[in-house]
């Protein structure tokens, strides 16, 4: 019998041993742990006094006016289309008059260029309309089919900064067919 005793008594002396390693072990990871946290806050704290915001205008150009006094430019009529355009739900005819907006040292030159080749222009301009998707034919200052007609209107003439300003004072959608 004084064996079954001993062997009882040998799992309390483990338990006992284990007990304070892990309490050992726990101590030393919460320790570390407040230390981390002490010192990320010390970090916070002392980046906020002593740093500062970052500038936001750094890397930006200088802002310039974007449009010239109105004696320095002139608006032609360029065309007045109806084209169909069937990328949509449903096929629309839509009615659209394009002007644009010339330096006046340069009106003469594009005034004749749009009198020679006024069914190339139309052809073109209605090319653009019909392949556009409905959702730019529907944006509300119609930016992208401006910036598309600038391109193939310079395109033509071989400069596309002739064209100060493509404007597109009428674009009605009109439902075709039912």
């Amino acid at each position: 019998m004084a064996k079954e005793e001993a062997k009882p008594a040998a799992p309390d002396v483990e338990a006992k041993s284990v007990a304070p390693k892990k309490k050992g072990k726990m101590l030393t990871v919460a320790l570390f742990g407040g230390v981390m946290i002490i010192e990320g806050v010390a970090i916070f704290a002392t980046m906020k006094m002593l740093g500062h915001e970052p500038d936001p205008t750094v890397g930006m150009e200088p802002l310039a006016p974007t449009t010239k006094p109105w004696e320095e430019s002139s608006e032609l009529p360029v065309v007045s289309v109806r084209v169909p355009n069937s990328n949509g739900a449903r096929t629309m005819l839509y009615s659209v008059k394009v002007a644009a907006r010339v330096n006046h040292k340069e009106l003469d030159e594009v005034k004749g260029f749009l009198e020679k080749r006024k069914s190339t222009v139309e052809d073109v301009i209605s090319r653009v309309i019909r392949s556009a998707e409905e959702k730019q034919l529907a944006e509300p200052g119609l930016e992208t089919l401006k910036r598309l007609l600038r391109y193939e209107l310079g395109t033509l003439i071989g400069d596309e900064h002739k064209f100060e300003q493509i404007l597109i004072p009428e674009c009605m959608p009109i439902p075709a067919g039912f």
